[in-house]
């Protein structure tokens, strides 16, 4: 089962006001690491949205081709903070492919990709320049969808290759917080990513 399913079309999200999540897209804490794996690189993960209704499984292969180059990065951030979040959309989809996030049948185009050091491993931020899914998008009463133009993932790696993460399947990028840079998601929560794992070639 893919985010395009029926099940994902289900009552899933019912508190209509859905609370702002703040991500720091350039999240990552400064540490000493072993260099990082060099690209490209595949992660498999596993989405799992539970509600009172039922259960079901998405299952993500992302692909990054390469990181972004800090020019494109500084001038998405830069259109971000000038200019808000349709300054940071248009910008982003100017700055070049470099992955892709596969969804079922469905692939989008990452066009931010990012790496930090964290005391374990990695952070890795990557922006999708279209909306995978409106969880919770067909409820009676549903908040608007103009301006959730993104997706947004979130990996947090080891150096085994194993890890953790979050998808925000529709999301706006905004300017605030302490990094500049905040992301709420259309859906209340974020969606939790398991069995994250870098795929050996």
């Amino acid at each position: 089962m893919h985010l395009h399913s029926a099940y994902f079309q289900r009552r899933l999200v019912r508190n209509a006001s859905a609370a702002l999540v703040v991500w720091a897209v350039a999240a990552g804490h400064p540490a000493a690491q072993t260099k990082p794996p060099k690209t490209p690189e595949t992660f498999s993960a596993r989405a799992s949205v539970g509600s009172q209704e039922g259960r079901g499984d998405a299952y993500l292969t992302i692909r990054v081709d390469r990181y972004s180059d800090e020019k494109d990065i500084a001038a998405m951030e830069k259109a971000l903070k000038d200019g808000g979040s349709a300054a940071f959309v248009l910008a982003l989809r100017r700055a070049p492919i470099v992955g892709h996030l596969e969804v079922g049948n469905k692939t989008f185009a990452i066009r931010w990709a990012r790496q930090k050091p964290n005391d374990k491993g990695r952070v890795i931020s990557l922006v999708v320049d279209s909306p995978v899914y409106f969880v919770g998008g067909g409820v009676p009463g549903a908040k608007p969808r103009e301006g959730f133009d993104t997706a947004v993932v979130q990996l947090t790696m080891d150096t085994s290759g194993l890890g953790e993460g979050r998808v925000a399947a529709a999301a706006k990028v905004k300017p605030g917080g302490e990094t500049g840079v905040e992301i709420e998601a259309y859906d209340a929560e974020p969606v939790k990513l398991t069995s994250v794992k870098r795929q050996i070639s």
